[in-house]
């Protein structure tokens, strides 16, 4: 049986120095250095929906759920994101995949979603070009979820890390939105050193 080849909704015209093969995947793992915020694609990332009456009742990879919309929980290498009374979002962003949710709750989303990563030194001031979304502000604090839009298209935005003039913010779309979010988010940084950065060089 052949394996199945998976594609990234993204495609940079840089290419990358290191990549690896996973889970039918072509990753790319470093561009080489950069001077400036890293754009780079994690849509090859294991992710699932979650959605119950009763979340409280769920630990996903043996994880507690965070209680209030907005919260998120970074462990392991897994980040969930409570998005509403009913709902969260999984990701996983490091180390191997950690296997299936096998609860009907369940809902495995990989390949339908779109997930970047804005990562180092000016990732915020980038993000004020293309969204009203305060990623600045003193609260909540990192880890944290908003949901708004980037350049008009609705995201779950995850401002995962803040310090001082670096950050890491995740934000995830439909996949059909992926390659022209991409382009636009590189044009609207060029003048701030944004280039395409690989899964090994994402800042946590």
């Amino acid at each position: 049986m052949e394996n199945i080849q998976r594609r990234s909704p993204i495609r940079f015209d840089k290419e990358p120095v290191q990549t690896e093969y996973r889970d039918g995947w072509q990753v790319a793992l470093s561009y080489g250095a950069g001077s400036g915020p890293l754009l780079i694609d994690l849509s090859h990332r294991p992710k699932w929906d979650l959605q119950d009456s009763d979340l409280s009742r769920f630990r996903p990879f043996g994880l507690c759920i965070p209680e209030n919309p907005g919260q998120c929980i970074f462990e392991k290498g897994i980040l969930i994101n409570r998005m509403n009374r009913t709902q969260c979002a999984i990701w996983h962003l490091v180390g191997k995949n950690p296997g299936p949710l096998e609860e009907r709750a369940y809902t495995e989303i990989t390949d339908g979603l779109t997930l970047l990563a804005l990562s180092g030194k000016g990732t915020l001031e980038v993000m004020e070009r293309v969204t009203t979304l305060d990623l600045g502000a003193p609260s909540p604090t990192p880890p944290c979820l908003i949901q708004g839009p980037i350049l008009r298209i609705p995201c779950q935005v995850v401002l995962l890390r803040r310090a001082g003039h670096e950050a890491t913010v995740l934000f995830s779309f439909p996949r059909g939105y992926g390659q022209a979010m991409a382009e636009a988010l590189l044009h609207s940084g060029k003048d701030l050193g944004l280039t395409p950065g690989g899964e090994s060089e994402l800042k946590f």
